[in-house]
């Protein structure tokens, strides 16, 4: 196996490490980078949530309030 240089995408690689035929078989992340994209997919969990909630019905927030408080068991 061998360690390719830098490349630029929209993820930072620091390096790949690659097989004899030159096929990526892994990628090396600083920390940093790694925590970029976490914050990355997260945000993109919460849009697909919004996306697939935005057809749902409206609710008046204090009528959903009062149910909400009717249904706590504490």
């Amino acid at each position: 196996m061998a360690i390719t240089a830098k490349q630029t995408d929209i993820i930072n690689v620091k390096q790949y490490v690659i097989d004899k035929q030159g096929n990526k078989l892994a990628a090396i992340l600083d920390m940093e980078e790694l925590a970029r994209v976490r914050d990355l997919l997260e945000g993109l969990s919460d849009l697909k949530a919004i996306e697939n909630r935005v057809n749902e019905p409206a609710e008046d927030y204090e009528k959903y309030s009062r149910k909400r408080k009717t249904t706590l068991h504490v």
